[in-house]
């Protein structure tokens, strides 16, 4: 009986001592301010990191990051089928990054890919690719983004 009431006691213990937060808790707590100073290479995939960092930077922040990027965005055929018809591909974000904080400089490359079919639609075609083109640009925004916070 002692030792059940003990076992209790120390778990509860334990369990509220246990201080549990999530790793992107702080991701919307940014407090500093995105200047791009300049951006090259395919220019759709630019402008939607853009438009992803653009959001989660602060105006009114005190602390200002210059950043310059370079992003080199390919689609390549990665199988073919038995007539040589095309029927997948791989499409391949890479960003390399030039982060300016006060005095310090990082540079930070990322490289994203995504393999999908061929559709026999172009314009389906051209649309499902801008559509992987915002979301390889979202998850390097992002990568991006949990680099800024650790960089301090």
């Amino acid at each position: 009986m002692l030792k059940k009431f003990f076992f209790i006691i120390l778990s509860l213990t334990l369990l509220n001592n246990c201080e549990y937060k999530p790793v992107y808790s702080n991701q919307n707590n940014v407090n500093y301010k995105i200047i791009i100073t300049s951006f090259e290479g395919n220019q759709d995939v630019n402008n939607f990191i853009a438009a992803n960092l653009k959001r989660s930077s602060k105006d009114d922040a005190t602390e200002i990051i210059n950043l310059s990027f370079n992003t080199k965005y390919s689609k390549n055929v990665i199988a073919k089928n038995t007539t040589g018809t095309i029927t997948d591909y791989q499409s391949n974000a890479e960003t390399a990054f030039v982060i300016k904080k006060g005095e310090n400089q990082v540079n930070f490359k990322v490289n994203e890919k995504f393999n999908f079919q061929k559709i026999k639609d172009k314009y389906e075609e051209k649309n499902y690719e801008r559509n992987i083109m915002r979301n390889l640009a979202n998850s390097i925004s992002q990568q991006l983004i949990l680099k800024l916070e650790m960089i301090k």
